[in-house]
């Protein structure tokens, strides 16, 4: 700020010779602000009331002639340098909240501009000081700056992600916490709207709570979703929305936190694919001691109604007990999910010298039902108990080779059973509870069927059935999540 200080009339003698008049004398110790003049020499020729007073002096202070560094002798080599700049280029210089610490104590920031200012003839005359206390000023924005701070560490340390977000649905501001859950970038996100990253099958209840909001029906309101992450895979997250408003109540922006909830969700998911599976098998566990009571009801009945003999008939039956027991034990450690044909064949056979190897067992491997597995069990028993008292193994030298294969879409079973080495075979005369066990227990279970040639070196019984792959068994992902 330039300026020239001269006298009014010239027939008005000014103060001191310096071309200041006494009104402007008087205007300027008046003036609310605070205002020094300097000659070159940098002492006084006048100074307002709030000049004074802002430098702790008395505000009616005579301070003309007074040199500046006497009265004020702290001040800085650098400020004086500054005056000296302003008197001798004629150049404005300023300082935005200088401190001063004087050496009596009470330092301050002073926010000043010197300006030059100019006789008649166009020197420079000294120099005009406009001053003002400024550590209120300076401490305000202090606080200002530590209030951000803090809340900068909030915003961008917190443990839950937290996103502004404008009234239109646009991310305005997110945390690092927020990229992290939605498992995109910062600056992907910047732009895009909150309906952009939601599960479409989440947007409408999302978009409904967010317009009772904006409506001032709710204070704020909190919700399970997904959004979707960068890949297009669904991330859940419990939101809380509560909405930042102006104070002409205006919608300012959404503050929406966010909290992972995936590996929750994963566990209620596999809780409840656990609690159906449970159910499963308990339904499947009672139909299957329904059926097996009926199968032992049939096969009681059945012994004691052919077997005339107690004893003989109690060792009948209880060797069928025996079969059906064995596969148990294998559907119990399966969970009642199934059993594997070989297995099946190895439990009901090991009695008859399954494990010594006069029964062999070929095929590749094939899961049955549970119904199909005990099916399996009484069919083989039968086979082995006739091969015993009639067959192959009545005698040493007799084998019997069980072989197997699976074709076709349903799948179905080709399993035959040869017997060699055995006496010569007669047809019977009159069909047993054992051949009828066997084709009413495959035209069940397993909708198949089995045909008998009674040859003379030995029975050969084909045996076909309807079996299930393991990939396409119902349970079959329970069970390995069961194992684990």
């Amino acid at each position: 700020m330039r300026g020239q200080i001269v006298g009014g009339h010239d027939s008005e003698p000014s103060r001191g010779g310096t071309g200041v008049s006494d009104a402007v004398l008087t205007a300027l110790t008046q003036a609310p602000l605070g205002i020094a003049i300097f000659d070159r020499d940098m002492r006084y020729l006048a100074a307002s009331s709030q000049y004074l007073t802002d430098q702790g002096l008395p505000p009616d202070l005579p301070i003309a002639g007074r040199a500046h560094y006497d009265l004020f002798p702290d001040i800085p080599r650098k400020w004086r340098d500054l005056h000296a700049r302003v008197i001798h280029q004629g150049v404005e210089v300023r300082h935005e909240a200088d401190l001063y610490e004087p050496a009596g104590g009470g330092a301050q920031r002073i926010r000043w501009l010197a300006a030059p200012w100019r006789d008649p003839s166009g020197a420079v005359g000294g120099l005009i000081l406009y001053t003002e206390a400024a550590n209120a000023r300076v401490e305000a924005q202090r606080r200002i700056e530590a209030a951000e701070a803090r809340y900068r560490a909030v915003f961008d340390q917190a443990a839950m992600g937290v996103a502004l977000v404008a009234p239109d649905g646009t991310f305005l501001e997110v945390n690092d916490r927020f990229c992290e859950i939605c498992r995109r970038p910062r600056a992907s996100l910047m732009g895009l709207r909150f309906h952009d990253i939601t599960h479409p099958d989440d947007l409408d209840a999302d978009l409904d709570l967010a317009e009772a909001l904006l409506a001032g029906e709710t204070r704020s309101f909190s919700m399970e979703k997904r959004y979707v992450d960068a890949a297009g895979e669904p991330v859940w997250v419990e939101l809380t929305v509560s909405l930042v408003r102006t104070p002409d109540d205006t919608p300012d922006y959404f503050v929406s936190v966010i909290a992972d909830i995936g590996a929750r969700k994963q566990a209620q998911a596999a809780q409840q694919r656990y609690q159906d599976q449970l159910r499963l098998m308990i339904n499947e566990l009672n139909h299957r001691v329904k059926n097996t009571l009926a199968t032992v009801q049939s096969m009681a009945a059945q012994t004691l109604r052919v077997e005339p003999d107690p004893t003989a008939a109690y060792g009948k039956f209880e060797a069928r007990l025996m079969g059906l027991s064995e596969v148990h034990a294998v559907l119990t450690r399966e969970k009642w999910h199934g059993a594997d044909l070989r297995e099946v064949a190895e439990r009901a056979l090991t009695p008859f010298g399954q494990a010594s190897g006069v029964v062999s067992a070929e095929g590749p491997d094939v899961w049955l039902t549970p119904g199909a597995a005990l099916t399996m069990a009484l069919v083989f028993h039968e086979l082995a108990t006739n091969a015993v008292k009639y067959g192959a193994l009545a005698r040493e030298g007799g084998r019997v080779e069980i072989t197997w294969r699976v074709d076709g879409e349903p799948a179905r079973l080709d399993l035959r059973w040869r017997e060699r080495g055995g006496p010569p075979v007669t047809p019977p005369t009159r069909r047993g509870f054992g051949s009828r066990l066997i084709e009413r227990a495959l035209a069940g279970d397993l909708r198949g069927k089995a045909v008998m040639v009674f040859a003379p070196d030995g029975l050969d019984c084909r045996l076909e059935a309807v079996v299930t792959a393991p990939s396409d068994m119902p349970g079959a992902e329970a069970r390995g999540l069961d194992d684990m």
